[in-house]
């Protein structure tokens, strides 16, 4: 009964998910002030996938209690982490673009790729925090199947992106 739940969640979560994912991936979001919702639309679809992403983790490293009571969190963190990380990056390249555009200045863009190279290392050193949380709390067994599923899971995300984004385009033409 239990194994037909997860079923069913997954089965939902999937309808949920490529609506999601085909708006996603219809190329750069407009302005933000384009499309009234736009930014609740992109949320939406992130909460989606990481919802996905979670499930699906679970399933396969079928941690014990005291595990999810430590990974749990742990995984939320970073999670966290990731998500201001993007968006802090996706807001200094749109400035670097503006730069660039605007002609700036060099120290204009001298302070946009220190702001970058910046949240790279900050990200840099909460993936390291939760690589050391994971292997406190995870067995070893546990550890690979993590990183594997981490690379499967980023590797098919992209491609449904890109095949939705093919279809788009061939229906624009």
């Amino acid at each position: 009964m239990i194994r037909l739940k997860k079923t069913q969640i997954f089965i939902l979560l999937s309808f949920l998910l490529l609506p999601a994912l085909t708006i996603f991936a219809q190329g750069q979001p407009p302005p933000s002030g384009d499309r009234p919702g736009h930014m609740r639309e992109r949320e939406k679809i992130r909460e989606n996938i990481e919802t996905l992403h979670m499930y699906q983790l679970l399933e396969v490293l079928a941690l014990s209690s005291d595990q999810s009571i430590q990974f749990l969190p742990a995984l939320k963190d970073f999670q966290n982490a990731k998500r201001r990380f993007q968006d802090k990056r996706t807001e200094l390249l749109r400035e670097l673009e503006f730069a660039l555009e605007s002609e700036k200045g060099e120290q204009k863009l001298k302070e946009i790729l220190a702001g970058l190279e910046n949240a790279r290392k900050k990200f840099q050193i909460e993936l390291e925090k939760f690589l050391a949380k994971t292997k406190a709390t995870l067995t070893l067994e546990q550890q690979a199947k993590l990183r594997l599923f981490e690379e499967k899971f980023e590797r098919r995300l992209k491609e449904t992106i890109q095949q939705i984004r093919g279809k788009g385009r061939r229906w624009r033409e």
